[in-house]
């Protein structure tokens, strides 16, 4: 079933809102103003703001494996992959932010008011994790090889916020020299 405008409308809005802002920080007063929807039609599409919040959540995780996807490179080898993953994630960073993970933004928010926000941060975490492991089937190791990919990850995300993307990038791709295969 395609989404309606309107429902697009809303869930554009709240991500680029919640990604600048936070979750807490933006009311839906300020998303339907923005959105120039209704308060009705926000209701129509989401029972509430952690429903919308959810969908939005769920949105950017498909979003981001489908980059990933289409940027790995699993055929010439570890390092081919490796790279390709971290260029992939850089690219992500890029194009949608260094305002850091709104997945962990969401796990800070929500940790003691919402399980079902928080529990959705923690399964986007393990599924980047498992799908390495999956990438990476011919190595015994995979599972800590996962680990040290995930890290990389991570500190891309969190280092793009101070540090400028060439620097991330450098220092990511040097790191990954080290990495330890087996």
């Amino acid at each position: 079933m395609k989404k309606s405008n309107k429902k697009e409308d809303i869930m554009n809005t709240a991500e680029a809102l919640f990604y600048q802002h936070g979750f807490h920080a933006v009311g839906i007063k300020r998303i339907l103003e923005q959105a120039e929807v209704a308060t009705m039609t926000m209701y129509y599409h989401f029972k509430s703001k952690e429903e919308l919040i959810e969908a939005i959540l769920l949105q950017r995780e498909q979003q981001y494996f489908l980059l990933l996807d289409s940027n790995l490179n699993k055929d010439t080898g570890i390092k081919a992959y490796v790279d390709s993953i971290m260029e992939a994630h850089l690219k992500w960073v890029e194009e949608e932010g260094n305002n850091g993970c709104m997945f962990l933004r969401a796990k800070q928010e929500y940790a003691d008011t919402n399980e079902r926000i928080s529990a959705l941060s923690k399964e986007h975490k393990q599924k980047l994790i498992h799908k390495i492991e999956k990438d990476l089937m011919e190595f015994t190791d995979k599972e800590a090889l996962s680990v040290q990919i995930s890290i990389i990850l991570e500190g891309i995300t969190s280092m793009a916020q101070i540090l400028d993307i060439e620097q991330v990038r450098s220092g990511a791709h040097n790191l990954a020299e080290n990495i330890k295969i087996s």
